[in-house]
């Protein structure tokens, strides 16, 4: 059972659920194709290769770690946001204490649809998540909510 289907209140209804995006898998990926390409080179290449590879698959399994341990959410009461396993930071603050969310994307960011969520609080309390798949479609999700709730 996910982080928010266990921390939800009495009759909260979650409307709206994302992710971390994929490209916390991009540079382990490009690192196993570089290892992958080395032996073509011949000489020591093979064996850098290798070890290239298993830096790769630890970097991988990192974003893996970061990828799944991530969790957010706008509910009927509340925006949640969780990262991390081991050392979790979480956020969850009742929408009516939401003043405002912000959100950055680079370039990459537009180019693949990703990038950091900041929520402000009523007291001017910041929190930042990054790499957020869709932060325009999340920030939407809050606002509909908070439209609502003001309607």
């Amino acid at each position: 059972m996910s982080y928010v289907d266990r921390n939800l209140l009495e009759r909260e209804l979650v409307l709206y659920r994302a992710r971390l995006s994929r490209t916390v898998f991009a540079w382990p990926g490009i690192l196993l194709l570089v290892a992958a390409g080395l032996p073509l080179l011949g000489g020591a290449a093979p064996g850098l290769g290798l070890v290239l590879a298993l830096v790769a698959l630890g970097y991988a399994l990192r974003a893996w770690m970061r990828y799944a341990g991530a969790e957010f959410a706008v509910t009927s009461e509340r925006v949640i946001m969780k990262t991390g396993f081991i050392r979790r930071h979480a956020l969850e603050i009742m929408l009516d204490q939401v003043s405002g969310l912000v959100v950055e994307q680079g370039l990459l960011g537009r180019l693949f649809d990703f990038g950091s969520v900041w929520v402000i609080g009523a007291g001017g309390a910041r929190d930042a998540f990054e790499r957020l798949a869709d932060p325009l479609r999340f920030r939407q999700a809050v606002q509909q909510q908070l439209a609502r709730r003001a309607g």
